[in-house]
């Protein structure tokens, strides 16, 4: 509990709050920018996995479509499905790698 001696009152708030607060200010935008990028990456893993699976329940007669003798549009589709996430996490371990940890490195 604090209590302020009339006569003794600190004139700027003890534990340097106000030093704190450029640092608050800048963690909340580092986790806003994570957070964007996140849920930016996972949307677009998202529609790329559930547009797959949509075509493969819905449009199957699209998938099996010859582009080749021996290779069909679904075995082309399929990795690629797989493909990019590896893709998507690439991205993300550039993104965190050159702007996440450098905002971190900033806080300290």
């Amino acid at each position: 509990m604090n209590v302020v001696i009339p006569g003794n009152a600190d004139p700027a708030p003890s534990g340097g709050a106000l030093a704190k607060k450029p640092a608050e200010k800048l963690a909340k935008k580092l986790a806003k920018k994570r957070l964007t990028v996140a849920l930016v990456l996972s949307v677009a893993m998202i529609v790329i996995y559930f547009g797959f699976m949509g075509l493969f329940a819905f449009d199957k007669p699209l998938l099996g479509t010859i582009l080749m003798p021996g290779l069909s549009l679904c075995i082309v589709l399929g990795p690629l499905v797989i493909i990019s996430s590896f893709v998507l996490c690439l991205v993300y371990v550039l993104w965190a790698n050159r702007v996440f940890d450098a905002g971190v490195r900033e806080l300290r």
